[in-house]
């Protein structure tokens, strides 16, 4: 992750407040001069620091079982290889991840680190909205076990270390107005606006700078414009994505910050 990296996924109209229940209200001369937005962080969320966990072995009887049905259902976009660069790749927008950087967006562990086999499975059984990556779920949970496997021996990572530690979550504050409204000065004063743009339509004035680590320009989404978002649509899917962020993109982590 750079140091140029702003957030790209939050919105006002959703009770933000999910990561903030013990925040208090920021002042009326607070928001926008980078107040500190401060809460209790639980002793997993100040951990993103410590060693990484001893790596976990790769299952090989699964990941030879997983390479047919990479094969016939992932190597047109993610590639022979896992680079990405499957013959497909090149009309698709976002592109295919790159697996031999074992770099994911969609985790419920800390920036930086790898994701837990659960991560994956979820990501497998329901896709990623906006995106031209479906839900596999139709292949059963043992096939989609199998291709996880061989997903892991794209990396080196996968043999170097193992998953973060998932990440705590807090319980929920009510959905009501004072919700919303603290919620309003967080992405104020957090200048969320700076990529998703005053109204959420993803039009902020930092929208020229985004790309991803791969080179690729990046537009923030647009709330406006669908229910859905990428890694979930719960509000515990939206808590998770704040405190973890969207590794290999312009989104970062706040798990440690806010």
């Amino acid at each position: 992750m750079t140091l140029w990296k702003t957030i790209i996924l939050l919105s006002p109209s959703i009770p933000v407040a999910l990561a903030f229940a013990q925040t208090p209200d920021p002042g009326p001369n607070e928001a926008g001069r980078g107040a500190t937005v401060s809460v209790d962080a639980t002793p997993t969320q100040r951990k993103t620091e410590k060693s990484p966990n001893p790596p976990r072995p790769i299952d090989h009887s699964r990941a030879e079982r997983g390479k047919a049905v990479y094969q016939r259902f992932c190597i047109s976009c993610h590639g022979e290889q896992g680079d990405g660069h499957g013959y497909s790749a090149q009309w698709l927008d976002p592109r295919p991840r790159d697996f031999t950087r074992a770099i994911f967006k969609c985790r419920s562990t800390p920036s930086g680190t790898l994701p837990v086999d659960a991560d994956l499975l979820r990501t497998l059984n329901e896709g990623l909205y906006h995106t031209n990556m479906p839900s596999w779920a139709v292949l059963g949970e043992r096939q989609l076990r199998d291709v996880i496997e061989t997903i892991k021996t794209f990396s080196p990572r996968w043999k170097e270390e193992g998953p973060g530690d998932p990440i705590a979550t807090t319980p929920e504050p009510a959905d009501d107005p004072t919700s919303r409204s603290r919620g309003k000065g967080v992405w104020n004063v957090l200048a969320c606006f700076n990529c998703h743009g005053q109204t959420g339509k993803g039009d902020g004035p930092s929208v020229p700078t985004l790309f991803d680590d791969w080179g690729f320009h990046l537009t923030p989404f647009d709330f406006t414009s669908s229910p859905h978002r990428k890694c979930g649509n719960t509000d515990k899917d939206l808590y998770r994505t704040f405190l973890t962020g969207l590794d290999g993109t312009p989104m970062p982590s706040y798990g440690e910050s806010v």
